[in-house]
C-alpha cells in the first residue's frame, strides 16, 4: 500500500490482523470517508508520518490514516482493497481471468512440467521476448536482469561463466507487453488513469478520443515463448466507544 504523504514508501503490513500496538486499546468509533471505523494508537514503526490503523465494526483492520508530522491536520486515508493491486495503488483494479487460460497450450504444458508456476519464474521465461509478467511484488521491487552480450542469455539470476554479463533493472518495452498478475496468477486490468504506468516509466493513458481510434494490441501472452533454462485530526464527535480486543481473532 503506497503512502500518499511519501509516494515511494510502501506499507507492507496489510493483513486484517490487529497490530500489537492496538491490542487492548480503547478507541472511539469515527466516520471517515463515509465508513464507520475504530482508530488505533499511533504505530511507532513509522517515522515518515504519524500512522494509525483503522478497524471496522467487526474489529477487522481495513486501512490506515497517515498524518503529516509537522501538521497533524494534514492527513490521508488509505484502505485495503478487494485485491492486491487495488490495495497497493488505492485504485479500482478488476480481475480478468486466470493466466493459465490465456497461454497457448504448448506454453502452458511446458511451464507446468518445468514447475514455472509463480510470477517470478514465469517472468524469467519471458525476458528474451517483449512480454513482462508483473505482480505487486515485482512492481514494488523490480528485479535486476542479467544479460550476456556474447551468448544472448537473460536471467533474473547472475550468469555463471559469462564474461560478457551485465545487469540492469527490469525493462518494460511497452504498455501492451505488460500482464499484471497476483501471486495466484489471476490477471488484472488497471483502471483508466492508473498511476501504475508512471511508476513503471511508461506513458500514461491516451485521451478518450485517441483510445477510440487505437488499433487493438496483440495479446501479449500469445507471443510468450519459453527459453531453455539457463497529533489528532479534525473529526466529528465519536459515535461509540470500544476496546480493541486482547488476542482475539479478527
Amino acid at each position: 500500500m503506497y503512502s500518499i504523504l511519501k509516494p515511494d514508501f510502501v506499507y507492507d503490513d496489510v493483513s486484517g490482523d490487529i497490530t500489537e500496538t492496538d491490542i487492548d486499546v480503547v478507541s472511539d468509533l469515527w466516520t471517515m470517508d463515509g465508513r464507520n471505523v475504530y482508530r488505533g494508537s499511533r504505530d511507532p514503526r513509522y517515522t515518515h508520518a504519524n500512522v494509525y490503523w483503522l478497524y471496522d465494526e467487526d474489529l477487522q483492520r481495513v486501512g490506515c490514516s497517515e498524518h503529516d508530522i509537522q501538521d497533524h491536520a494534514v492527513f490521508h486515508l488509505l484502505w485495503f482493497g478487494d485485491n492486491d493491486f487495488s490495495t497497493l495503488l488505492q485504485e479500482e483494479w478488476k480481475p480478468d481471468g486466470h493466466l493459465w487460460s490465456k497461454l497457448p497450450q504448448r506454453t502452458f504444458d511446458r511451464f507446468v512440467n518445468e514447475g514455472w508456476t509463480d510470477p517470478v519464474s514465469i517472468l524469467e521465461q519471458c525476458l528474451s521476448g517483449p512480454t513482462r509478467i508483473v505482480s505487486p511484488d515485482i512492481l514494488m521491487r523490480p528485479p535486476l536482469v542479467y544479460s550476456c552480450s556474447k551468448c544472448g542469455r537473460k536471467s533474473l539470476s547472475p550468469l555463471k561463466n559469462c564474461l560478457g554479463s551485465t545487469s540492469a533493472p527490469l525493462d518494460y518495452p511497452s504498455r501492451e507487453s505488460v500482464v499484471f498478475v497476483d501471486f495466484d496468477l489471476v490477471t488484472y486490468i488497471p483502471p483508466l488513469g492508473s498511476s501504475v504506468w508512471s511508476r513503471m516509466g511508461l506513458p500514461c493513458d491516451a485521451s478518450p478520443s485517441q483510445q477510440q481510434v487505437q488499433e487493438p494490441a496483440q495479446e501479449p501472452l500469445q507471443s510468450v515463448e519459453s527459453t531453455p533454462p539457463p497529533q489528532e485530526p479534525p473529526h466529528p464527535a465519536p459515535l461509540a466507544e470500544s476496546h480493541l480486543p486482547v488476542n482475539e481473532s479478527v
